[in-house]
């Protein structure tokens, strides 16, 4: 029978009177506790929860507004299950932000898991992440039109193997299973291969010798091995179905491959590929090593109070950052935070992306890739490129050279939107600006340049980022890389205590929500509506600010429309 106690109904009594002293309560009220309570306990997902159980019948559940939030607060606090449990019974803050009655409400452990097993399954951790953003950007009134965008690497809880360590590794927890469920099969297998995997995973291939020469035949072995397991349990009934034996094709078929009916190890297989049998998902990048990534986009207007996170992307690490930008726009669209101006570093400022942006009315501020030193010159030795051309932008027709000649002809290819220019030969042989201009000489006396649209926006980009405009415009994408720090060091993003995609994601995005918990609980403009709400729950009428009353019209007016508590009792 689901079981719920509607956040915003408040109390005769607060039950925490005489448990926490008043110094206490002033400090959760001015922290994340009073925040919790008083905004984001009511966008937990009970509702979702509920649904898995009966709306009469059976045992009562736990609260499940308390229960979504002490999974929320797992991930913001970086506990474990029994930990959060622990924080459930006897952490007086924490009973504080779940709305708890002390020395009533319990859980066990095994209660604790099956719900986060719910909350997992359903993906609801997403639907947190949207509606604690959607909610703290309007209570604090954000200006969501500038926003910058980063990636962070995030490394899950997995042992990091090199390729033939993970092969062994793959080979040695299928054989573990298949011991385990088909003993008869196990006994059939060599006594050699047997022994070859019967180490811990720490020691498997201990003692094998280190020059390449030897490591490069016990890959080979190791290599052998999964596919002679690979084929002789491919028709098993019982053992082709189970993650290890898939684990074992998996790996076979980004490591190794066969050349004339014999396997060969693969000299390279790209980052694509699986890291550890234990977290399949998990991919490599070149530079941040074995792990997953996140895509975060943040408010950076310096008129706010405080700055958030609007939104996030997980993804494995092998995805690649100029391909983010545009599902990031979208998903900023969806939740009616899409920015004017996004500010990014190299990797999104692709042309193509930055076309696509500007069909949604984004504008990216981006470096270009490339040549980094171009002209916004005067003098004739800095190189110089198409957009040094005087060009009617309302044709497209080319008038003349950076030294002010006029082209002898100048064709359009609207198919390939290619422009191709021709000099007159007299001009270009004695212009001062030869050496640095793009025109090359194709034949003798024959003068041409051609470029392409996308080529013209390029070059006329770099002019751009040479500008102190541009400069003051990009230099707030910088703030990101504090924010990417605090969520590892504070919130533990970098490390995490769980691995698997699902697992993961969840984390990520609970953790990313909980950073804009802490940066709202910072923000003064909010500190006076949580006192003034948890005053009209019936907690902390004393601290409500002077001016502040508990009438319901004017909470109604500050609240701006936001639901309005269901009071039992006059103060």
């Amino acid at each position: 029978m689901r079981h719920t106690i509607d956040p915003r109904q408040g109390r005769l009594f607060d039950p925490f009177d005489g448990m926490i002293p008043p110094l206490g309560k002033q400090r959760l009220l001015h922290g994340w506790q009073g925040v919790f309570r008083a905004v984001m306990l009511e966008l937990m997902p009970a509702k979702e929860l509920g649904e898995h159980f009966h709306p009469t019948m059976g045992r009562p559940t736990k609260e499940l507004y308390s229960v979504a939030g002490l999974i929320f607060l797992q991930e913001f606090q970086s506990w474990t299950n029994a930990e959060a449990v622990e924080a459930y019974l006897f952490h007086s803050d924490v009973q504080f932000a779940l709305n708890l009655e002390p020395g009533c409400d319990q859980m066990c452990d095994r209660t604790f898991e099956r719900y986060r097993k719910i909350f997992l399954e359903d993906e609801l951790a997403g639907r947190v992440m949207d509606r604690v953003t959607t909610r703290l950007v309007d209570l604090l009134d954000l200006d969501i039109r500038k926003q910058r965008l980063d990636s962070t690497h995030v490394f899950s809880n997995m042992a990091t193997f090199g390729r033939m360590h993970m092969m062994a590794v793959s080979i040695k927890r299928f054989l573990t299973q298949l011991k385990r469920h088909e003993r008869d099969a196990y006994d059939a297998l060599p006594a050699e291969l047997r022994q070859r995997y019967a180490p811990s995973s720490a020691q498997l291939l201990a003692k094998e010798s280190k020059d390449p020469g030897s490591r490069a035949k016990t890959r080979q072995q190791v290599a052998e091995d999964l596919h002679d397991l690979i084929n002789r349990f491919g028709d098993h009934p019982g053992m082709r179905e189970r993650t290890s034996y898939q684990a074992l094709v998996k790996i076979f078929g980004q490591q190794c491959e066969l050349v004339g009916g014999r396997v060969k190890v693969r000299a390279k297989t790209g980052a694509n590929c699986m890291q550890n049998p234990s977290d399949p998902e998990a991919t490599y990048h070149g530079k941040k090593g074995p792990g997953y990534q996140v895509q975060i986009s943040e408010t950076c207007s310096p008129d706010n109070d405080v700055q958030l996170i609007t939104t996030v992307l997980p993804q494995t690490a092998a995805e690649p950052d100029s391909y983010a930008l545009l599902p990031m726009l979208q998903d900023l669209q969806k939740k009616d935070c899409l920015p004017e101006e996004i500010t990014v570093d190299t990797a999104y400022g692709s042309d193509e992306n930055v076309q696509a942006a500007a069909a949604m009315d984004v504008e990216v501020i981006s470096p270009v890739a490339g040549v980094k030193e171009t002209a916004w010159v005067k003098d004739a030795d800095a190189p110089l490129n198409t957009d040094d051309f005087a060009i009617d932008e309302r044709n497209g027709k080319v008038e003349a050279c950076p030294a002010g000649h006029a082209p002898t002809e100048a064709h359009y290819d609207a198919d390939k939107k290619t422009t191709t220019i021709h000099m007159p030969a007299e001009a270009c042989q004695n212009c001062p600006f030869r050496g640095p201009c793009p025109i090359n000489e194709s034949k003798p006396g024959v003068f041409t340049l051609e470029y392409t649209d996308k080529e013209r926006r390029l070059d006329a980009r770099r002019h751009e980022q040479q500008t102190r405009v541009f400069k003051e415009r990009y230099a707030p994408r910088s703030g990101i890389e504090s924010t990417n720090s605090g969520l590892k060091r504070r919130l533990g993003l970098g490390k995490l205590r769980v691995r698997g995609q699902r697992a993961v994601f969840h984390a990520l995005y609970l953790k990313t929500a909980g950073w804009n918990l802490l940066r709202a609980a910072a923000s003064g403009r909010l500190r006076g509506l949580v006192a003034a709400w948890l005053a009209c729950f019936g907690a902390a009428r004393r601290f409500v600010p002077f001016g502040w009353t508990q009438n319901r019209s004017f909470y109604r007016k500050i609240a701006g429309g936001f639901s309005v508590p269901v009071l039992r009792s006059a103060a």
